[in-house]
């Protein structure tokens, strides 16, 4: 990079550096100064500003000019984008914490208003009537599809999460009426995508995708789909954003199942709560209270 060459002014003589400290110091006005101009203004010569843009490894002051102006707007491109970043390095502990609970709920808040409410009733309606239910991710979503698989476990439901497809494992599974549900940040996952044209075309599953926007190849293999807002960040945001929104559109479905259930959901756990302590470990290994 041409800028971090300048500031580093590794084997530059004083005079090249006193030309790079006051293009350093004056980058809106140097990219368009003449090498005249340029040596002036540095209080150098034009043959400083010459081999200068030699020692850089570029064949005059034209090109450089050139490279100067492209690295300059890329950086004002960058700092103009950065700016908009919620958390920078001058975020202190009481920034973050009161940060944090705005970027999930506005998460969140996009997500809802930009579902499809009766796309979502149509997989409400598959859910209730399903004896399975299967979850892939792959990477960082997969931890998603573990936890999402975990809370439909609570309400009886057969469910697992998944990497990827199993074959033998479907196939031994065929007559069992099953939803894949199929989660991408982007959308563009290819893992994902592959399954999700495997489960379309070799079962009798019925493919959700819960997917970020640049899902137009996943979308064709789905029989629903699910969109959530991806926030591009620099910064990994958009791994926080787009955790959120997934499992807020995962509650909702949790939620709609736990309602259907609901008495009898209560009923076990009131049952489960009967036999409470003998799940607790209350005693020590001698049998005696701890």
């Amino acid at each position: 990079m041409l800028l971090e060459k300048l500031e580093q002014g590794i084997n530059f003589t004083n005079h090249e550096k006193d030309v790079a400290r006051y293009i350093l110091d004056h980058p809106d006005k140097a990219p368009g100064m003449s090498s005249a101009e340029l040596a002036e203004a540095s209080f150098t010569s034009k043959a400083t500003v010459v081999r200068l843009c030699k020692k850089l490894g570029l064949s005059g002051y034209q090109e450089f000019r050139l490279k100067l102006v492209e690295e300059i707007n890329q950086k004002n491109r960058l700092a103009r984008m950065l700016a908009g970043e919620p958390i920078h390095d001058k975020s202190t502990y009481t920034d973050i914490i009161n940060t944090l609970p705005g970027i999930y709920d506005k998460a969140v808040t996009n997500t809802r208003l930009s579902l499809d409410k009766n796309s979502m009733n149509r997989i409400h309606n598959m859910l209730r009537r399903v004896e399975c239910i299967d979850i892939y991710g792959a990477g960082v979503s997969y931890i998603l599809a573990q936890s999402a698989a975990f809370k439909f476990a609570t309400l009886g439901v057969e469910c697992s999460a998944y990497e990827s497809v199993n074959g033998h494992y479907l196939a031994a599974r065929k007559n069992k009426r099953t939803i894949a549900f199929l989660i991408s940040f982007t959308g563009a996952n290819r893992t994902m995508i592959r399954a999700a044209k495997y489960l379309r075309k070799a079962t009798n599953n019925f493919v959700v995708g819960i997917v970020g926007p640049h899902n137009e190849v996943i979308r064709r293999e789905c029989h629903e789909i699910v969109e959530i807002p991806n926030r591009d960040s620099l910064v990994s945001l958009d791994v926080i954003t787009s955790f959120s929104a997934v499992n807020y559109v995962i509650d909702i479905f949790f939620s709609l199942l736990l309602s259907g259930c609901y008495h009898e959901h209560a009923k076990s756990s009131l049952e489960m709560l009967q036999h409470m302590d003998m799940l607790l470990d209350k005693e020590g290994a001698s049998g005696e209270e701890v």
